[in-house]
């Protein structure tokens, strides 16, 4: 594994945790990418500033983030050329030592990579949906994870 630094997102962040986020989303041929370079910026900014998030870096570039909203892990998103390498393991180390008694997350059941990674690292798959209550409108999934 590479070496991988994790630290909490300050708002200078923001900018380059967007650029990653968006060419996350880029990356995922399922997903309907709804909203600009410019929109997505915007979005991350907001979640950096006002909810608890977390940044993974190597040599000192934002390769990947996480954010935790109350008791729900809302993104966790790697930097599409650096999957496989770690940084998502460790963000979901840190959301799991954050929340030590647990937490919930959504993905797309499309997401196959994702559900493996969660599947892998303990999570359980507790709810299935068609979509009809996200934005993208895509069958998601709810994984859990009940504490150490």
């Amino acid at each position: 594994m590479e070496r991988i630094s994790i630290r909490r997102a300050v708002a200078n962040d923001a900018d380059e945790a967007a650029a990653m986020f968006s060419a996350a989303l880029k990356s995922m041929a399922f997903f309907p990418k709804l909203h600009s370079d410019e929109e997505d910026r915007l979005f991350v900014r907001r979640f950096i500033v006002e909810e608890e998030t977390w940044i993974a870096l190597r040599d000192g570039r934002v390769i990947g983030l996480a954010c935790i909203e109350g008791d729900r892990l809302a993104h966790l998103y790697v930097d599409p050329t650096h999957h496989n390498r770690g940084a998502g393991t460790a963000l979901l180390n840190r959301v799991k030592a954050e929340r030590p008694t647990g937490f919930d997350l959504w993905t797309f059941q499309a997401n196959t990579g994702a559900r493996r990674f969660y599947e892998r690292h303990g999570l359980t798959a507790v709810e299935c949906t068609d979509g009809s209550r996200n934005e993208e409108q895509l069958p998601d999934v709810r994984y859990a994870w009940s504490g150490s």
